[in-house]
C-alpha cells in the first residue's frame, strides 16, 4: 500500500485530469478517445507516444494523458503494468503507462 504523500499526489493527478476533461471541447475529447480506441482495436498495445503524430498542434496540453486516463478509468482500456519514456518535449522523457484494450477477462478478472 503506498504512503499517504502518494494517495494525495494521485488524487491531486486524477483532480487536474478531471479539470482538464470538463474545460475540454466534448467533440475534442470524443475524438481523441475514438482515435485511441480505434488504434486499440489493431494494437496489441500502446501508449500514448502512438498518438502524437496524429492530433492537431492546438489540442489543448494535457488532453491526450486525460483522454487515456479517462478510457482506463471506464475499463476500455488496461494498463498492462509497463512503461516507456514519453517522446513529448514537456515532460522530459518521464515513463507513461502502456495499455491494450480490455478483454472479457481482463473484465473477469476485475469483478
Amino acid at each position: 500500500m503506498g504512503t499517504l504523500h502518494e494517495f494525495r499526489a494521485q488524487r491531486g493527478a486524477n483532480d487536474l485530469l478531471a479539470r482538464i476533461r470538463a474545460a475540454a471541447d466534448r467533440e475534442q475529447l470524443a475524438l481523441v478517445q475514438a482515435l485511441i480506441l480505434d488504434h486499440a482495436l489493431t494494437a496489441d498495445e500502446f501508449s500514448a507516444n502512438d498518438f502524437r503524430g496524429c492530433l492537431p498542434a492546438d489540442l489543448p496540453h494535457g488532453l491526450l494523458g486525460a483522454a487515456v486516463r479517462g478510457l482506463a478509468a471506464s475499463r476500455a482500456i488496461t494498463n498492462t503494468g509497463r512503461t516507456v519514456p514519453s517522446t513529448s518535449p514537456d515532460t522530459h522523457g518521464h515513463r507513461i503507462a502502456v495499455y491494450r484494450l480490455t478483454t472479457c477477462r481482463d473484465q473477469a478478472e476485475a469483478a
